[in-house]
Order: structure tokens, then C-alpha cells, then sequence
């Protein structure tokens, strides 16, 4: 088994452990059971910017935009 990778979920921004072997398998959270990975970005307030920033083991995407 590979390490786990942390993935902060875009629905309820809880952190997940997700074996990198299964990344390819469509995860879905295990708070909310909503998928990890979607095809749409996602608004994020202060908080919950920092966990994804902080948190995510995977890059991430960031639009800055007024």
C-alpha cells in the first residue's frame, strides 16, 4: 500500500487520507460522501482558503479576481 494523500474536500472542507493508489478511483469524502475531485471551481472564504492551501497534499488552483 502507498502513503496516504491528504485532499481537503471542496464541498465541506474536511481533510481526508486518501492512498495514492486510489487517487485514480474517484474518492469521495468521508464527512459529506460527495466526490473529492470536480470539474468546477470552487468560492472559498478565508478559513477555508487556508485549509486548502495549508491542508492539500495535490496542487491547487488559485483565481484571484475582483
Amino acid at each position: 500500500m502507498t502513503s496516504p494523500a491528504h485532499i481537503v474536500c471542496p464541498h465541506c472542507h474536511t481533510t481526508n487520507r486518501v492512498a495514492t493508489d486510489d487517487l485514480h478511483n474517484e474518492p469521495d469524502c468521508g464527512r459529506c460522501h460527495q466526490p473529492l475531485f470536480t470539474a468546477h471551481s470552487t468560492a472559498l472564504d478565508v478559513d477555508a482558503f487556508e485549509r486548502h492551501i495549508g491542508r492539500n497534499d495535490i496542487p491547487v488552483l488559485v483565481d484571484f479576481w475582483a
